[in-house]
């Protein structure tokens, strides 16, 4: 039986002759033949012969014409000659063969053109040699060219490797077990606040940065890892060197050799102080919240109580627990607006009277003064029920009416003015005129709540809502001297809360 030729010519069953396209510097027309019928010879290629000539045709092929496989080149030319042309190449396809092939004999010449960087020497007289050493340099061409292919495609992967790990912020360390020798990245070292990743050689210096609390769990959960082979996986507090303490998350697993021994481990490390933190800041904000819901909701129980209580009747419960709910949403809008972090007075001033100073009636002043969360909410619930009082009854009913709202911040040596708020005018409260608040502390804030110009006042038989949560609660929530007077010419209030954390000058 025969062979089976497809349509090509080529034998059925066998691959394709490979193409090679070959530049070939040859001035003799002759032997530039004969090269082509050796290279016919080699049966598994198909050669793409290109000749030159000269120096200048042989740059413009080497710059212009390629890409080629092969270079063959004579090593004497009339204008040129072959170690001129083989700079020229490995210059411009230093992984393209070389191969002179020469008609000059000469040891002397083939050993210098092979330091040169040439593939390989043949002489003409033996030219069936050609075909050996062609498909061999083509050969080694071939495995140098796929090794540096892959040699490239791992330095590209590892400079991706290495781009997501900077941009994941992320560390790499490397640790061999018989040794206990660690190498790590320098962004492995800045996560122990370290600058040279050479400060941290072995597993042993790396420990002692590790928090003196969390060193046991760390290498507990290391020979766990290296032990059954799951993934490494742990938190732990670093100790940095100028004593600040840090969170790193590291991530690994180990390596184990062809008999199943374990040899290293390899992995990456993170700085999560950032997330540690934010952890806890939500723990707490969690705590606070549920405190201050609890406390809300316990303001709301108890002004419901007070104001049912207080109201003249039950048609006229409604408008006045509403109001107060809408006084108290009104605070917490505010708080909400600067993160729960307090408010000034003065913001709160002007939340509460901001209709009737707009319509000037109301004067505000004094100098600035912070309140912590707490006292803010109470101050706007005292000023809420004084306006709304003055609003129904007192100076704001009246067209010329008018209500001052001013405080001051005085020392422990100082005795704050009584405006005229005395027991004989009708005042009740907490204290004496809040004396003993700046005597016993550092220095009070002073606030003075002040109507004229309105119908006269007449004191009431029984305390309101208002009253009992000014003169009871605020003396309670704030630890100050409240004096509440219904003066014939005017509601006059005094407030003296001592200076704190909770309530301090700016």
């Amino acid at each position: 039986m025969g062979q089976v030729i497809d349509a090509a010519g080529n034998t059925a069953g066998q691959d394709p002759p490979a193409p090679c396209r070959v530049l070939l510097l040859e001035d003799s027309g002759m032997d530039a033949d004969l090269v082509r019928e050796h290279l016919r010879m080699i049966d598994d290629h198909a050669f793409d012969v290109h000749r030159v000539e000269t120096r200048q045709a042989f740059i413009d092929a080497v710059t212009d014409g390629g890409p080629f496989d092969l270079i063959l080149s004579d090593f004497d030319l009339p204008d040129f000659d072959g170690m001129s042309a083989l700079a020229i190449a490995r210059d411009r396809l230093p992984r393209v063969p070389f191969i002179f092939v020469s008609g000059m004999l000469g040891e002397e010449n083939a050993i210098e053109a092979l330091k040169k960087g040439a593939t390989d020497y043949v002489v003409k007289l033996r030219m069936e040699r050609l075909q050996v050493v062609v498909r061999r340099a083509l050969i080694e061409a071939r495995d140098r060219n796929e090794l540096a292919d892959k040699r490239a495609a791992l330095a590209e992967s590892e400079a991706r490797l290495r781009f997501a790990l900077e941009a994941g912020r992320l560390g790499s360390w490397e640790l061999t077990l018989a040794t206990n020798r660690l190498r790590v990245s320098s962004i492995c070292a800045a996560n122990l606040g370290l600058a040279d990743p050479a400060d941290i050689p072995t597993y042993e210096r790396l420990l002692e940065h590790v928090h003196p609390d969390d060193r046991e769990h760390q290498k507990t959960m290391v020979r766990q890892a290296v032990s059954s082979g799951s993934p490494l996986d742990m938190e732990y507090r670093t100790v940095w060197p100028d004593g600040s303490i840090h969170w790193v998350q590291v991530r690994g697993r180990a390596v184990y050799d062809k008999d199943g021994a374990p040899i290293g481990m390899a992995g990456v490390s993170l700085n999560i102080t950032d997330r540690k933190k934010a952890e806890e800041r939500q723990l707490l904000l969690l705590e606070e919240l549920n405190h201050r819901v609890k406390n809300t909701l316990a303001m709301v129980q108890s002004i419901a109580k007070q104001t049912l209580r207080a109201a003249p009747s039950v048609e006229a419960f409604p408008d006045a627990f509403q109001s107060r709910l809408r006084a108290l949403a009104q605070a917490h809008d505010l708080l909400t607006r600067r993160h729960w972090q307090g408010a000034s007075l003065s913001e709160i001033a002007a939340l509460t009277l901001e209709p009737h100073v707009h319509a000037g009636r109301v004067k505000v002043g004094g100098p600035p003064v912070n309140l912590t969360t707490g006292v803010a909410v109470s101050l706007h619930l005292a000023f809420h029920e004084l306006a709304t009082n003055a609003a129904k009854y007192g100076a704001l009913t009246a067209e010329n009416g008018r209500v001052d709202l001013d405080w001051e911040i005085v020392k422990p040596e100082q005795t704050p003015v009584r405006d005229g708020v005395s027991q004989s005018s009708g005042q009740a409260g907490s204290g004496q005129g809040g004396g003993r608040s700046v005597r016993d502390g550092g220095g009070a804030l002073v606030l003075r709540w002040r109507e004229s110009g309105g119908p006269p006042v007449v004191p009431p038989t029984r305390r309101g809502f208002g009253s009992r949560l000014i003169e009871r609660g605020l003396a309670h929530e704030l630890e100050g001297d409240v004096a509440l007077a219904f003066e014939t010419a005017g509601v006059r209030c005094r407030l003296v809360i001592p200076l704190s954390s909770r309530v301090s000058p700016q």
